[in-house]
């Protein structure tokens, strides 16, 4: 079975540029060709060493290649794929990695010409940040990658595609585009829309701002409503069926829920909280999303002047990145509370044995007390 020579990738944001990257990584021995309107994001594709060559005329960088990636926002596929569909050579293989599959998939095979494979794909990975900056060669690994082929695809296209995901660390999940769609509706697109909803109801206290009292719990409920925008809008738009299932069903089941609350059904609320409490700890811990997890601890300082510049300081001199810091409470003449975020629970513990040995008292995110009482510097 052959494998693909030359790879073109239109879109060197963070997906594409990680795919790129990704497979030099990986040793791939072929070239991979950068098609991007931006020139900025392609030279800094090229500087990285994730691309071989760039171009900015899509068109140019789809001829004569094995496999054409399409790493573009769902709302400018049409676009993009109508502006390359004449260049591409019969014997390309063409994919996506857009997070809806059935109007992409049904798109892709009204536009292309006959004997022009298309694969429909998903990376189930992503980040908080965007751009080829954010770009990572580990971003797919251990992550679920769903490919969506139709009865039209052969066994060696389907097959090779898999070996590539499989090369970047992925789990390649074969599925119909529809099912595909249904999936995600569920554990992406519903929980997006609700994570929206939520922080936009804070809007509607009659003039009174809840976010001062927001904590934990509401920012780790709510965080992924800090996705992109324009990108949502197209994505709830494109899987707008799935969609209006979705709210529908939410809809009854609010309503059933408020139903037991007005007629005080104790074992029924019970058993709702009960359910959803063994569901949610089943689900597995390292599974990746667009917006990664974040390591918290929670630290005691006294309040007094430059405390907090002086834990920041002897964090940054260790190299130890903070992600996030939030003062939770701060006293007159008491002690305060400070969060700090890491981006790994290996940089959390080396945040907290050197916090620790200074005398800082810290809490970890979880509510695992250390007892460490702050010493004299």
């Amino acid at each position: 079975m052959k494998d693909f020579k030359t790879i073109t990738i239109i879109g060197m944001g963070l997906i594409g540029g990680s795919i790129a990257l990704g497979l030099k990584h990986k040793g791939f021995k072929g070239k991979i060709i950068g098609g991007d309107v931006s020139k900025a994001s392609l030279k800094k594709a090229r500087e990285i060493g994730a691309i071989d060559e760039y171009t900015v005329d899509l068109q140019k960088a789809v001829t004569e290649v094995d496999l054409v990636i399409l790493a573009v926002p769902v709302g400018c596929f049409e676009k993009v794929l109508w502006e390359i569909t004449p260049h591409l050579s019969k014997h390309t293989l063409v994919t996506d990695v857009g997070s809806v599959k059935e109007k992409i998939v049904t798109m892709a095979l009204e536009q292309l010409p006959k004997g022009i494979s298309f694969i429909g794909g998903h990376p189930m990975a992503g980040s908080e940040k965007e751009g080829i900056g954010a770009a990572s060669p580990t971003l797919f690994e251990n992550a679920y990658y769903f490919l969506t082929p139709t009865k039209e695809n052969l066994g060696e296209d389907i097959e090779q595609l898999k070996r590539l995901v499989e090369s970047l660390g992925a789990y390649p999940v074969v599925i119909n585009p529809k099912e595909h769609d249904v999936i995600v509706a569920q554990i992406s697109h519903m929980p997006h829309l609700m994570a929206v909803l939520l922080v936009n109801m804070m809007d509607q206290n009659n003039g009174i701002s809840h976010i001062p009292f927001a904590g934990g719990g509401f920012r780790d409920t709510t965080r992924i409503a800090a996705g992109n925008p324009a990108m949502w809008r197209d994505i709830l738009l494109l899987n707008k069926q799935q969609m209006i299932e979705g709210i529908e069903k939410m809809n009854r089941m609010l309503e059933n829920f408020k139903a037991l609350l007005i007629e005080e059904k104790q074992e029924e609320i019970l058993r709702n909280l009960s359910t959803a409490k063994i569901i949610r700890e089943s689900i597995p811990k390292k599974s990746k999303d667009y917006i990664p997890d974040l390591w918290d601890l929670i630290v005691d300082i006294e309040d007094r002047p430059g405390v907090l510049g002086e834990m920041t300081g002897l964090l940054g001199a260790a190299k130890i990145n903070i992600k996030e810091i939030e003062i939770l409470h701060a006293r007159q003449e008491e002690q305060g509370a400070v969060r700090m975020a890491f981006e790994s629970e290996v940089s959390r513990e080396q945040a907290l044995k050197l916090l620790r040995s200074v005398g800082f008292k810290l809490t970890y995110g979880k509510g695992e007390e250390e007892d460490a009482h702050r010493k004299p510097h």
